[in-house]
């Protein structure tokens, strides 16, 4: 009666150890795999750097980035912001550049606007 219980026992334990290490599968899509191949846009390249060493708060929820904040084995937070901060300033200094050294000016076209008149052609208006 003891052999049966000594081998569910260590069947239990086994078991219980094994789920421990669960490595989670991702499906992964054609179209997923489609826009890897695709360049990223600008706002994704700003989110990017925005990210890229601090993370986000799904990422930063884990026990390995809780335990990074308290013991700084990759950088203590502020210098992961830091860091970032550098990354999205350079990355907007960039994009300034490119703007900025084209030879033609970036033309939009105005928004819709109800108003017919604007304040300054109306005489009953006192600007400060």
């Amino acid at each position: 009666m003891s052999i049966k219980f000594t081998k569910l026992g260590s069947i239990l334990l086994i078991t219980a150890i094994s789920s421990l290490f669960t490595v989670q599968a991702q499906a992964e899509t054609a179209s997923q795999k489609k826009d890897k191949m695709q360049p990223l846009t600008t706002a994704e390249v700003f989110e990017k750097a925005f990210f890229d060493r601090s993370g986000d708060f799904f990422q930063n929820d884990r026990i390995f980035s809780q335990l990074n904040t308290i013991l700084g084995f990759n950088r203590f937070p502020e210098k992961q912001i830091t860091l970032d901060g550098k990354s999205v300033h350079m990355l907007y200094r960039d994009k300034m550049q490119t703007q900025a050294g084209s030879g033609t000016p970036i033309r939009t076209r105005d928004l819709i606007n109800p108003y017919t008149t604007s304040l300054q052609e109306n005489p009953e208006y006192i600007g400060y």
